[in-house]
């Protein structure tokens, strides 16, 4: 049992330190995504602005629910696994939170 505490205190750490890089990945990002430039197409840049905070909020928070713990822990000591594990959790996570923030700031 103790080395499954172990395991997931190491992950919850490891999230909460990859969080705010994968918010500052996905704000220099998420422009260059096809699905945000057809979601914001006729968005005014005040608007787009907030909906990539949002969406951008949700990829963080929500990216990394996918990724293997023993990959999370090699991300913590190997900078090239750590951008391949960035890059997986936002490809995996975008298009779901462009579609809900797009959808809750139309409500």
């Amino acid at each position: 049992m103790l080395p499954v505490v172990i395991a997931n205190a190491n992950t919850t750490l490891t999230q909460r330190i990859l969080k705010p890089v994968i918010q500052y990945q996905c704000e220099r990002e998420v422009d260059h995504s096809k699905i945000w430039k057809i979601t914001t197409y006729l968005m005014n840049e005040e608007n787009k602005k907030k909906l990539k905070l949002e969406t951008c909020d949700c990829v963080s928070n929500h990216a990394l629910k996918d990724i293997p713990a023993q990959e999370l822990a090699k991300a913590t000591v190997n900078e090239d696994i750590k951008q391949e594990v960035i890059r997986k959790a936002m490809l995996n996570s975008l298009k779901a939170c462009v579609i809900s923030s797009k959808s809750k700031s139309e409500i």
